[in-house]
């Protein structure tokens, strides 16, 4: 027992010693270190984050400093690098935010020559499109060269800009522009599907998402999924189905319909007459224009109706057509306007507007319990409002109401009688006269051409409030000639 003892008095004593001897040995040396300020900080990358638009610049011009008081930092180098490209060796950032989309990786090095010691620096820039949301004008130039404005709900005080769709031409000769929205995890995030169309392009018609405006559905003629040998994609007129990516297309007289990147077969393709729809001839849609739709005959000078056989029917594929009901006799020395499906009285109906010289003609297309066409009556006849002219009329759908504009005015009339009432007049220095407007999210979009105005943006667009018929917003030679608008906000 004292032997185990004395051997660990001994163990306890050599363990003592042998710490003792390392006290003090160690020298311990301060390191210059560059600290950055003037930039975000925080330990979490969402802390260290820049919001940047599409086609717009950060500038970020960063100070430095030594860790220790005094130190030289004569000899520091810089790299800024964005999503892995070397993008500025200099001691401040000047990006444009013109290649891409989306949340970039950003790293900046500080180098000391004079120590050897790196400094980094980790952030992102998340490169936006400011038009995710906002007021879209398709319009042309005095050569018909396509243009894209966009006023975003995000900077209200900006006006319309010039919107470019990277590395994507869009042509000559455009056609119109139609939008959806779409709706993500919940019911306050969704942003625009838009439809644009242009007859002289590589792509006529393609889709992109207004969050990144990129197309994501491209159509030309490759797209048909018939005999492509003699078909050529020069759509004349779009309309885009109101609860689908499904489009509507006039294509050389004919009606296809597209979906998922393709081009359908035209409309009643065996049709004896060889059917002919002229610019504007193309039927309004509604939620059920999937089974039923129709247009107007211009070879033929008669409305044609169609379906796709049943309710048990491929959808979209229209094959029936009902000439006996939509009989020319009984609209005589009448013009077709334009026509809509809609509900009235909880009853399926096609409701048109002819005209004759200075009057205009309603007439509504019933259905029977077979859901098939059984009545066509005129219902209401009526002068043309305000000067005489129709620049543009359309039927809503909504509140069943008829709407037209002549020059400066808008006009209203209930689908039980052509009484048009004005509804909204421009102010009286508005230049132009309306050519264009649009109803969506509780605005009113209208558009008026100047012709004799001497500069380039002889387009002009004046925002309402569509409930209280408020003006909100004019926007006088903002935009050249418009062919389309979509209200997206």
């Amino acid at each position: 027992m004292k032997t185990l003892k004395l051997l660990l008095l001994s163990l306890i004593v050599i363990s003592i010693s042998s710490c003792s001897k390392d006290l003090g040995n160690y020298k311990y040396h301060d390191v210059n270190e560059v600290l950055i300020d003037g930039l975000k900080q925080g330990v979490h990358n969402s802390e260290r984050i820049y919001e940047l638009a599409y086609n717009d610049t950060l500038k970020l011009k960063p100070t430095f400093r030594a860790s220790i008081e005094g130190s030289d930092m004569s000899q520091l180098t810089f790299l800024w690098k964005i999503d892995g490209k070397l993008v500025s060796e200099s001691n401040e950032l000047i990006y444009i935010g013109n290649t891409k989309y989306g949340k970039l990786h950003a790293e900046f090095t500080v180098s000391n020559g004079k120590t050897g010691v790196d400094k980094k620096y980790n952030f992102y820039i998340n490169v936006s499109n400011p038009f995710m949301l906002g007021y879209f004008v398709l319009a042309k130039d005095a050569n018909n060269a396509s243009l894209l404005y966009c006023k975003t709900v995000g900077q209200e005080k900006l006006g319309f800009q010039n919107v470019v769709i990277p590395n994507y031409p869009l042509g000559t000769n455009p056609v119109g522009i139609e939008g959806l929205r779409v709706y993500g995890s919940s019911g306050i995030e969704y942003y625009n599907n838009l439809v644009i169309a242009v007859q002289n392009s590589r792509y006529p018609v393609f889709q992109l998402e207004s969050r990144d405006f990129v197309p994501n559905l491209l159509y030309s003629s490759n797209s048909f999924v018939g005999d492509k040998t003699n078909f050529v994609f020069e759509p004349t007129e779009i309309s885009m189905d109101r609860l689908k990516n499904t489009i509507y297309a006039v294509n050389r007289g004919k009606m296809h319909v597209l979906q998922h990147g393709a081009i359908g077969l035209p409309a009643l393709y065996n049709d004896p007459l060889d059917y002919e729809i002229p610019l504007g001839g193309l039927g309004g849609n509604h939620n059920e224009s999937l089974y039923y739709f129709t247009f107007y005959d211009a070879k033929n000078k008669r409305i044609r109706v169609m379906d796709n056989g049943s309710r048990l029917g491929i959808p979209y594929s229209f094959i029936n057509s009902f000439d006996d009901i939509t009989d020319p006799a009984k609209y005589p020395n009448q013009t077709y306007v334009t026509s809509q499906l809609t509900e009235i009285n909880s009853a399926r109906k096609f409701i048109y507007l002819m005209r004759e010289g200075n009057r205009i003609f309603s007439y509504l297309l019933g259905y029977s319990s077979a859901n098939k066409p059984n009545s066509f009556e005129r219902i209401a006849s009526g002068p043309i409002p305000g000067d005489g002219n129709i620049n543009v009329v359309y039927f809503e759908t909504g509140d069943t109401f008829w709407y037209l504009a002549n020059a400066k005015t808008i006009y209203r009339a209930s689908h039980l009688g052509l009484e048009f009432q004005e509804h909204i007049k421009l102010p009286n220095d508005a230049p132009g006269h309306i050519t264009k407007f649009k109803r969506g999210q509780g605005k009113l979009m209208i558009a008026t051409y100047d012709a004799g105005y001497s500069g380039e943006k002889k387009g002009s667009i004046y925002i309402y409030n569509d409930n209280t018929l408020k003006l909100e917003q004019a926007l006088p030679h903002s935009v050249e000639e418009v062919v389309g608008l979509y209200v997206g906000i």
